[in-house]
């Protein structure tokens, strides 16, 4: 079952969009399969150690799409 993807809404959308900027994704460089998998809820997870900025946050960014996943919550354009 793929997981939820939430709509762009205040407060953590804003925080997702800045963090976005911070590990730009790859989404040039997959191919439609890539992007595909990311539509279906089969994505490409990357923690980055963002502690130090968010502490206590649980983040990850899709190494094919523009998601960004905090707390569990997918964020995406």
């Amino acid at each position: 079952m793929p997981e939820p993807t939430i709509p762009i809404s205040p407060p953590d959308a804003k925080l997702a969009n800045i963090l976005r900027k911070l590990w730009p994704n790859r989404e040039h460089e997959s191919n439609a399969l890539m992007g595909l998998l990311c539509h279906f809820g089969w994505h490409r997870w990357w923690k980055v150690d963002v502690e130090r900025i968010i502490p206590e946050r649980e983040v990850r960014f899709c190494r094919w799409c523009p998601g960004v996943e905090i707390d569990g919550v997918i964020y995406r354009d």
